[in-house]
């Protein structure tokens, strides 16, 4: 079974706006519910099928972290 890419969230409104940050830059996000064994965080994972390396990168150059939690 292929490994989900998920990068945590702090809380769902900045979910909300990383994945908009996402898909301005050409990255596809999908907002999902966390695992169940994921620690911290709101609760909410973004869910990047490709390009998860990119996407942290622009995370980390928006928020100064490479996720929420």
């Amino acid at each position: 079974m292929e490994k989900k890419e998920l990068i945590a969230m702090r809380s769902l409104t900045q979910a909300l706006g990383i994945k908009d940050l996402l898909k301005k830059n050409g990255i596809a996000a999908q907002l999902v519910r966390s695992p169940g064994g994921a620690s911290g965080g709101c609760g909410y994972s973004l869910y990047v099928p490709k390009n998860a390396a990119r996407a942290r990168a622009i995370i980390r150059s928006h928020t100064g972290t490479g996720g929420g939690a």
